[in-house]
């Protein structure tokens, strides 16, 4: 089966939906019919037939399904604990891919300081060992190959000229954000992934989640299919819920404004940035920059250890090379990506053939807060509509093309229902 998207949706084009409610106030959504679920072209096939299939399902966040995908499939093959050197390179990977993907923003803020962080960005995904647009790096029980010291080396020279650009960015953004026609009003609770030490981790292994600025829950990825379910399964816009609050007072969002609000980052300068934003603006586009100067931050570090580790283990111990064998059974993988949690859950059987199939994107996640934000826009001046409406749709981040298109240039259609 092969789904070709632009055959589906025009890219940089999106509707609008408003309608009534019962009180008779105008109420808008974004239309997510135009956009398949992928998740049922996995069932029937082998898990290694799927690990190729995770590389190519979306070329706007290839890494994240890679590696989320990749998650379950380590589980599923028995292949946990991963060493210490194949965790970094994942790591590394998915880094470079989430400060790749928000590079493309920075660029129409600032051009020199875009350009500078995705070249570092490039440096980091082929240090991970995925050069091209679709990731290769990882597989069952760890990776190809471990990074090259010679290109963390070269990873290392360029990283602060990119931390600086991202310090910049980060000014910036917030002076731009104070330019917003919209209010942050979301209702739900903020999810999003921390790792041991209780810190924000867009590569951690608990779910946190916060409600009016308190912690309520915490859990294992590996529950994520039992917290979380789907009030319309199977379908573009499902409308997940936590489970223990229920359909109605349940609902959520993820992405960079939920990991800024989960917990205090453990980077220094990211976090100062972090502690200025919770005090003055709560956006999305200053929450990006902060989130990429992060990763940056962490890098530096992780390169490090990398150097360490490369020069003194042998690499084939390391590395997934080995016949792998599937089991039975039902595991989730998670990762936090640029656009926020991206979760993906198989069930296998006997012969490692995949029975069943739940791929939950950031955008579906993210839907009911881009209502909540569209119906703001549509309660305007008719002169601010359009650009509010555009300004929502930057600020949720639909997994589209649409989402990064200059001013203007979005090509929204609004339908009255």
């Amino acid at each position: 089966m092969k789904i070709n998207l632009d055959e589906i949706i025009d890219p940089l084009e999106g509707r609008v939906v408003v309608s009534k409610d019962r009180q008779g106030q105008s109420q808008a959504r974004f239309d997510l019919q135009g956009l398949p679920r992928v998740d049922a072209m996995l069932v029937g096939k082998s898990a290694l037939e799927a690990l190729k299939m995770t590389e190519h399902l979306c070329g706007i966040c290839p890494v994240a399904h890679h590696l989320a995908g990749m998650r379950a499939l380590d589980v599923l093959s028995q292949s946990e604990p991963l060493s210490k050197a194949a965790e970094l390179t994942r790591r590394l990977l998915h880094y470079g891919s989430i400060v790749q993907t928000h590079s493309l923003r920075f660029l129409m803020q600032d051009r020199d300081a875009g350009i500078a962080i995705r070249l570092v960005a490039k440096k980091m995904l082929v240090a991970a060992g995925s050069p091209g647009h679709f990731p290769v790096s990882a597989l069952p029980g760890g990776v190809r190959a471990l990074p090259e010291l010679k290109a963390l080396k070269n990873l290392d020279e360029d990283l602060p000229d990119a931390i600086e650009a991202a310090e910049e960015l980060c000014d910036l953004a917030f002076r731009l954000s104070k330019e917003s026609r919209l209010a942050d009003a979301f209702s739900g609770s903020e999810v999003a992934l921390i790792n041991e030490d209780a810190n924000p981790d867009v590569f951690g292994t608990r779910v946190r989640v916060v409600l009016e600025q308190k912690i309520i829950d915490e859990f294992s990825f590996s529950k994520w299919n039992e917290r979380i379910r789907e009030e319309n399964p199977h379908t573009p816009a499902p409308r997940p819920y936590l489970r223990a609050l229920g359909v109605n007072e349940g609902r959520y969002r993820v992405g960079p404004v939920s990991q800024l609000s989960i917990g205090t980052l453990p980077s220094p300068k990211a976090a100062a940035a972090q502690e200025r934003w919770l005090a003055e603006s709560r956006n999305a586009q200053p929450a990006r920059a902060i989130i990429t100067l992060h990763l940056l931050e962490r890098t530096t570090e992780l390169v490090k250890q990398l150097s360490r580790l490369v020069g003194q283990v042998n690499s084939e111990e390391h590395t997934a090379g080995r016949p792998v064998k599937f089991s039975s059974g039902q595991a989730s993988g998670v990762v936090d990506g640029p656009r926020g949690i991206l979760a993906h859950t198989y069930a296998t059987d006997t012969e490692g053939m995949i029975t069943q199939a739940t791929i939950l994107t950031p955008t579906a996640q993210n839907e009911p807060w881009l209502a909540q934000l569209l119906t703001q826009a549509i309660a305007l001046d008719g002169a601010q509509t359009q650009g509010a409406l555009e300004e929502s749709i930057r600020e949720a981040d639909p997994c589209l093309p649409l989402s990064s298109a200059p001013s203007g240039q979005m090509g929204l259609k609004v339908d009255n229902v």
